[in-house]
C-alpha cells in the first residue's frame, strides 16, 4: 500500500509507550518522563574500573549494560578501586528502576517517598533509556 514504516501493534498503544516508544497526540504524552531523560554514565558489563575512571567525575551511579540492558550500578566511589577490578564485581546488582511512559508528577512523587534524586529509567525489556533527575525537572 506504499507505507514505508508499519508496526505491528501487539499488545496495543499502551505496550507501545511501556516499550519507550515515541508517541503523539494528547498534552499528557508530553508529560511522560521519555521527554525529559538525562544521558546516563554506562560502561558494558565486561568493563573495569578503569573504564569508569575514563567516563570523567560522575555525580550519579554509572550503569552496566549487557546488550544495552540495564544489569547494574557502579557507585561514583568506585573510582577509587584498583583499575583493573571487573565493575561486575562490585556493581550493584539490578538497581531500581521507572518507565519511561511514568507521567512527571508520578516518578517525582515516587522520588520523593523513596528519599531518592534520581533514577535510571528503562523500557520493559529493560533496555536502559536514560536517567530522571529530579532537581532538571520543574514541576
Amino acid at each position: 500500500m506504499g507505507f514505508a514504516k508499519v508496526y505491528d501493534l501487539i499488545g496495543g498503544r499502551a505496550a507501545w509507550t511501556a516499550l519507550g516508544l515515541p508517541t503523539e497526540g494528547s498534552v499528557g504524552d508530553r508529560r511522560r518522563i521519555s521527554n525529559y531523560l538525562a544521558d546516563a554514565a554506562r560502561v558494558a558489563l565486561d568493563a573495569t574500573i578503569a573504564d569508569v575512571v575514563r567516563l570523567g567525575a560522575q555525580r550519579f551511579p554509572v550503569a552496566v549494560v549487557h546488550d544495552g540492558v540495564l544489569v547494574g550500578a557502579v557507585d561514583p566511589t568506585a573510582r577509587a578501586l584498583p583499575a583493573d577490578t571487573p565493575v561486575e564485581r562490585v556493581m550493584v546488582p539490578a538497581p531500581g528502576t521507572v518507565r519511561p511512559e511514568l507521567r512527571i508528577e508520578e516518578a517525582v512523587e515516587q522520588l520523593r517517598t523513596d528519599g531518592l534524586d534520581h533514577v535510571f529509567v528503562t523500557a520493559v525489556d529493560g533496555t536502559l533509556r536514560g536517567m530522571l533527575i529530579t532537581e532538571d525537572l520543574h514541576v
